[in-house]
């Protein structure tokens, strides 16, 4: 086997036993890698009786079949299981160093079950890994525990760490690599907790990895090389980075303000965007492996209330999570909410839907102060955010942090009050992209993601922005926004083309540039897949369709695919204002499109037999004929 390695490291928290296990090579070729091959492993071996956090519960960490590439946008990995924010599946990305390295080391992945009796960290080093205790860092900090651990292996170690909002099991928990990248979404730094796994570390002597045909690799390479030298995308995210467009997105109503109330704020937008990133804070620039287009910033704020030292910088999310949704044009403010959400280890998505979730609760008074434990709850008052609020929740401390520490939803269940202002689909919080600006197609998308509100589950997003054009396999639409014309049609390719990103592991950022012939050349060229594009886009629908089984089996159906109220009422001002989403219209559509059962909302025995994937169709269909 060529590109991947065939392997996974199987860990047993319960026992400390650690194996190699080798992974049919047909689960590759119809579930790619990542997170299409972590849900093929849930579906053979999870157990889906096991709540997230109890010990029996997996921890899968998966590469890609790119991963190890030099190559731009190649350094992406999964991380999947079942997902303590919703209860049901989930899948998170993330980029930096820690992939490639895994892959050297000679594995495909790392799938941990079990809890270890006092706090450990796996080292991986080639062939061998082992867990080491871990107690000594156990509370602290992940800024902390990355430069000790730098200390003690040496700086060509690479690590997954999680905070102490792991350790509380916060609900939205994220896991940290290298200080500066992140698996946000979902929760996965909770399972990490509760199986008292502080850190990962891998080191690999090797850095090669086989592939079918190097030459034609490098062909590919040179093709995407320069189209990204010549790609206007990838030139202002090297120059901003990833909040460069919030300005010119605030103008067509994309980026909420004030939890989804506000479609538009002209100051908001030019205070908070990358170019004011750059000119006040930005001290470099810094890159994922092997990347030439280099989005991520490091910064410095140097003086003021919300100083920080010189290190990771916010992404988009971040800046309007903690600026825009909570009222607030404070950069800085946003910045240092970035860096403590980092250091504790929290999704700054949830955590500021949350907290503006809240905020709006305490407004309209449907909490109190003697339901925060005498926290006020103002909207823009960033200093109570950062200094008392960010950390009782990922302490879970008094009333407060109790209550925010799952999400804005279980939170709205918990008082019986503000479920029509929370902003999810599937327990999971919508990220900084207002469908009712941005494009009503990423509401549909938001609706059916397996995993919950989501942006990167499928380029939706990139779709409606005119940054995706695919006319070998049928997209050549020009999405025009605020209506639902052609999106359920782009929404179809647009699932299969997520379930290919996210289990190729490719970031988004860079394969909006890749064509088809590009994506079906590489997959060949590393893997020796020998796909053809057809064969290629039903892997990525086949991957979708997994996922969504997965979730029927917890118990989802057709009417799980929505979203809040908040997120389809008619915006009340900017370039959107008062344009309905024809939301039900778009999902009926849309199931009828892809062959999904209008009450269970999974796709059908025939459109599981067409993507090749009979046994699951009898598997479920059996149960519901």
């Amino acid at each position: 086997m060529k590109g991947n390695t065939g392997t996974i490291l199987r860990v047993d928290l319960n026992s400390g036993d650690i194996h190699r296990e080798t992974i049919p090579e047909e689960w590759y070729l119809k579930y790619i890698g990542g997170s299409g091959l972590a849900a093929k492993y849930f579906w053979e071996r999870g157990d889906f009786d096991a709540g997230a956090t109890d010990p029996e519960a997996m921890l899968m960490i998966m590469n890609g079949p790119m991963a190890g590439l030099k190559m731009s946008g190649a350094s992406r990995f999964s991380i999947a299981g079942r997902s303590p924010l919703t209860g049901h599946w989930g899948d998170s990305s993330c980029g930096g160093y820690f992939a490639p390295e895994l892959r050297y080391a000679g594995y495909d992945g790392i799938v941990v079950s079990g809890r270890a009796e006092k706090p450990c960290l796996l080292l991986v080093e080639d062939a061998n890994a082992r867990l080491l205790d871990a107690t000594e860092y156990w509370g602290l900090g992940i800024d902390t525990v990355h430069r000790e651990l730098k200390a003690r292996f040496g700086p060509g170690y690479r690590d997954l760490i999680i905070g102490p909002a792991g350790e509380n099991r916060v609900g939205f928990a994220a896991i940290i690599s290298e200080n500066h990248h992140t698996f946000g979404r979902a929760g996965f730094g909770a399972v990490m907790g509760s199986k008292n796994l502080k850190a990962v570390v891998a080191k690999a002597s090797n850095r090669k990895m086989a592939m079918v045909d190097p030459e034609g690799f490098k062909r590919v390479r040179r093709e995407i090389n320069l189209k990204l030298k010549e790609s206007i995308t990838a030139d202002v995210l090297r120059q901003h980075g990833t909040a460069a467009n919030l300005e010119g997105s605030m103008f067509k109503g994309d980026v909420p303000i004030r939890n989804f109330t506000s479609n538009f704020n002209e100051e908001m937008g030019g205070t908070l965007t990358g170019d004011a990133l750059t000119a006040k804070y930005l001290t470099k620039k810094h890159a994922c492996a092997f990347c030439s287009v280099g989005c991520k910033r490091i910064i410095e704020i140097k003086e003021g209330p919300f100083h920080i030292s010189e290190g990771p910088g916010p992404e988009y999310e971040t800046i309007v999570s903690f600026g825009s949704l909570m009222d607030s044009s404070d950069l800085a403010a946003a910045c240092k909410a970035g860096r403590v959400c980092n250091d504790l280890g929290m999704d700054t998505i949830s955590a500021g839907s949350t907290i503006a979730w809240a905020m709006e609760a305490f407004e309209q008074g449907d909490l109190t102060l003697q339901d925060t434990g005498g926290v006020p709850l103002n909207w823009a008052d960033l200093a109570t955010v950062i200094d008392v609020v960010l950390p009782m929740i990922a302490r879970r401390e008094g009333r407060l942090g109790a209550l925010l520490a799952d999400g804005s939803a279980r939170a709205a269940a918990t008082i019986g009050k503000g479920m029509d202002y929370t902003t999810h689909s599937k327990g999971m919080e919508a990220p900084m992209h207002d469908p009712r600006g941005g494009g009503h197609g990423l509401a549909l998308t938001y609706a059916v993601s397996p995993r919950g509100a989501c942006h990167v589950a499928d380029p939706m997003l990139f779709m409606e922005m005119g940054a995706c054009y695919w006319p070998e396999i049928g997209f050549e639409y020009e999405l025009m926004p605020c209506t639902d014309e052609n999106k359920p049609e782009a929404a179809v390719v647009s699932v299969a083309m997520g379930g290919i990103e996210n289990s190729a592991c490719i970031c988004n950022f860079v394969d909006g540039d890749f064509s088809i012939p590009n994506w079906v050349d590489l997959f060949n060229t590393v893997a020796g897949y020998n796909w053809t594009a057809s064969d290629m886009m039903t892997a990525g629908r086949r991957v979708f369709f997994i996922k969504r089984l997965i979730n029927h089996k917890y118990g989802l159906t057709a009417d799980d695919d929505r979203l809040t109220p908040r997120l389809l009422e008619p915006a009340r001002d900017g370039e959107p204002e008062g344009i309905k989403i024809e939301f039900d219209a778009m999902k009926s559509k849309f199931y009828s499109l892809i062959g999904f059962d209008e009450t269970l909302g999974i796709p059908g025995p025939e459109s599981l037999v067409s993507a090749d994937m009979k046994e699951e169709a009898q598997a479920v269909w059996t149960q519901n004929l």
